[in-house]
This record gives structure tokens, C-alpha cells and sequence, in this order.
């Protein structure tokens, strides 16, 4: 599994070649083994992230990522009751 943030510029990452990304989006690729990059003319900064893939659930709130929806629920009344991060 493999992603990209950008933080700046933009840019193609062998997609239609027509159309760049823009800044503060993230692109999420499918099989492959190469991955191809040209920036803009203002140049691109970019964050690469790979791994294996979980194949775990996923339930997203804004900032919070959890595995379901109950687990969700409760993150947010943690954070909500200042108990979000335990030490």
C-alpha cells in the first residue's frame, strides 16, 4: 500500500498526464511497482508512506481513526472530557 501527501506544489504521478494534483490533497495507489513523479513548474514537496496493508476496518472522524463506529464514538467523548490521550 502506498500513498502521498502533498504539502507543496504540485504535481503528476503517472496519471493523466493533463491534470495536476495540488497541494494538501493525498493520492492513494493501486498495485504497482514504479512510481512516477513530475512536479510543476514551482517544484512539489511531497510525503511517501508504504506499508503493508491491515486489512482491518476503518472508521473515520475528521482527525480520529478508529476501527469502528463505537470505537469512534467513544474517542470523541474522551477528547471531549479531556481523557483522549492516556499516559
Amino acid at each position: 500500500t502506498l500513498f502521498i501527501y502533498i504539502f507543496y506544489g504540485s504535481g503528476n504521478f503517472g496519471q493523466d498526464q493533463q491534470n495536476d494534483i495540488e497541494e494538501k490533497h493525498a493520492v492513494l495507489f493501486g498495485k504497482g511497482d514504479i512510481l512516477k513523479v513530475k512536479s510543476s513548474g514551482k517544484g512539489l514537496r511531497f510525503l511517501l508512506m508504504a506499508g503493508n496493508p491491515l486489512h482491518e476496518p476503518i472508521a473515520w472522524g475528521g482527525p480520529i481513526v478508529m476501527n469502528t463506529k463505537e470505537e469512534l464514538d467513544i474517542a470523541f467523548k474522551e477528547l471531549e472530557e479531556n481523557k483522549f490521550i492516556k499516559v
